[in-house]
């Protein structure tokens, strides 16, 4: 694994050949979550469909260490962790490097990310719901482990293109700037009406998530009638202004048949849903993709990519989504009926259509085998654009 740690990269990358880095892959985060790894690793399969080889790209990663299984990985300014820390500081200098750089028109700046970004061919965003600024938490996250990234993409003299993304709200200072450097992508794929609505602009394109078109060519020419052993594996997490939130996973625990939680994310910190579970003296069942391999039946999650990844796997999947992503995703396989606000949603109802799972998935598959061709049709747009922009 290549790893540049911040403040030496540009010494690094010197003593590199010029072509070593021709694609940078950026806003990656960790792979102790398994939703962002999965994001990842469909960003350079895209990106190889579209002729590009995965030698030829680098990844910049707040967790650059999870990527040990990736040639060429270099650290992200920021803080995985969202706590205070050297880390946070040296995303601090770099904001205001850049910041400085911008007003005074130096072109791309002297930061450490638009010194990689001088040394790429494209500038290519993994997909995700990461821009988000609706509270002062969320602003400070954006400014600090994202926005420099944003806005060197914006100025770089070279093709920048952002994978599907679910955007907004976007307020206060640090949303108005996001917006603002947002305009100057060459291309940015939404993957919800509500951000397209938000950002829409000539650059902006709906589509459906990496994962969602990856679920469409998995199944494609598959019969899913499989049913599992009437498990049901629950993948829940740690909510801000949760409400009545966690009675309701209880309650749902308590109706549906041989409950088992699954842990999609293992982080340090809040995002962990093993923390989550141990917080509510409940047991685990393991990492979900482990679980999935043993024949469950249905799967809840309030983790998108956990629904998706279970589906991917051949389960039926009820989500309870907690942002807009998760309404988006799930209209886009067909699947609204099965998608529940997560803070909201009535434990009863869902568990009536776990049961229902449980005893006949067919008409549950056959309404994302209905969307397959749109979703295939939209993956092949992708990539296509992907090879005009960045291939020629």
């Amino acid at each position: 694994m290549w790893v540049v740690l911040t403040g030496r990269c540009d010494q690094q990358l010197q003593s590199k050949p010029q072509h070593a880095l021709m694609y940078l892959i950026m806003h990656g985060f960790s792979r102790r979550n398994a939703g962002d790894g999965l994001l990842v690793d469909l960003t350079y399969e895209a990106l190889g469909q579209a002729g590009i080889d995965r030698d030829r790209c680098a990844l910049l990663a707040l967790d650059p260490e999870s990527f040990a299984d990736l040639k060429h990985v270099f650290r992200a300014p920021g803080e995985p962790r969202a706590q205070p820390s050297l880390r946070l500081c040296s995303a601090g200098i770099e904001v205001v490097t850049d910041g400085i750089s911008s007003m005074l028109g130096t072109g791309l700046g002297a930061s450490q990310v638009a010194r990689l970004a001088t040394r790429a061919r494209g500038l290519i965003a993994v997909g995700g719901g990461y821009l988000v600024a609706d509270s002062p938490v969320r602003q400070m996250g954006v400014l600090f482990n994202h926005l420099v990234q944003l806005r060197v993409a914006g100025r770089a003299g070279v093709p920048s293109i952002y994978l599907p993304q679910s955007i907004g709200p976007l307020r206060g200072p640090v949303g108005r700037a996001t917006a603002r450097a947002l305009r100057s992508i060459d291309r940015l794929y939404v993957r919800d009406d509500k951000s397209l609505a938000e950002v829409g602009g000539p650059n902006v394109r709906r589509c459906a998530d990496l994962a969602v078109m990856k679920l469409a060519r998995e199944l494609a020419g598959v019969t899913r009638q499989e049913r599992g052993d009437n498990r049901t594996v629950l993948v829940g997490r740690d909510l801000p202004n949760a409400g009545s939130y966690v009675e309701r996973l209880c309650e749902l625990q308590r109706l549906v048949s041989s409950p088992a939680w699954a842990v999609q994310a293992d982080v340090i910190g809040h995002r962990s849903d093993r923390a989550f579970y141990q917080s509510l003296g409940l047991p685990d069942a393991g990492p979900l993709a482990n679980v999935l391999k043993t024949r469950p039946g249905v799967v809840v999650s309030v983790r998108l990519h956990g629904a998706i990844a279970a589906l991917i796997a051949g389960w039926p999947a009820i989500h309870l989504a907690y942002e807009r992503k998760g309404w988006g995703a799930y209209e886009d396989l067909g699947l609204a009926a099965f998608v529940h606000d997560a803070r909201t949603f009535d434990p009863a109802t869902v568990a009536r259509q776990v049961d229902a799972l449980q005893r006949d998935p067919g008409k549950f598959w056959e309404r994302i085998r209905r969307v397959m061709p749109v979703l295939q049709a939209q993956y092949d747009d992708l990539v296509s654009d992907l090879r005009a922009r960045l291939v020629g």
